[in-house]
C-alpha cells in the first residue's frame, strides 16, 4: 500500500513537472534596429498578416508546433502575394498572440502583421 502511495506521488511529480521545447522559426533577417540603406515608400495597402495556430481539446493538444513563427511569416507574405503586392520582406512588424478557449477547446494563434515591401537591387 506504501508503495502504490509512493509511486502516485512520483508519478504525479513527473507530470506535473513535465515540459517541452519548441522552435518557433528560422529567420533569415530580423532586426529591431533601423537598417541602414532600407527605404520604403510604405502604403496601406501593403500591409499583410499571416497566422501559425495550434488546437487542444481535452488538454490533448495538435497543430503546428515547430516553427511557428516561421510558418506565420510566410503566410503573411504569401497572403501578400495572393493579393498582388509586390514583395519579399516585412517591415514595421508586429508579433503577437491571441488565446481563447471554450471549455473544453483551446485555440493558440501566433500572428505576424507587416508592410511588405520588394529589398532595393542594391541590397541583394
Amino acid at each position: 500500500m506504501k508503495g502504490l502511495i509512493i509511486g502516485s506521488i512520483v508519478a504525479g511529480l513527473l507530470i506535473g513537472f513535465s515540459g517541452c521545447t519548441t522552435r518557433l522559426g528560422n529567420m533569415t533577417v530580423v532586426s529591431t534596429n533601423n537598417v541602414d540603406g532600407l527605404s520604403a515608400n510604405v502604403r496601406t495597402e501593403d500591409r499583410v498578416k499571416g497566422e501559425s495556430c495550434n488546437h487542444s481539446f481535452l488538454i490533448i493538444p495538435w497543430g503546428d508546433f515547430q516553427n511557428r513563427l516561421q510558418i506565420a511569416t510566410d503566410n503573411a507574405i504569401d497572403n501578400g502575394h495572393a493579393s498582388g503586392i509586390n514583395g519579399d520582406v516585412l517591415i514595421n512588424a508586429k508579433i503577437g498572440v491571441t488565446t481563447w478557449t471554450a471549455l473544453i477547446y483551446t485555440q493558440n494563434c501566433l500572428i505576424v502583421e507587416g508592410d511588405l515591401i520588394p529589398l532595393a537591387k542594391s541590397m541583394k
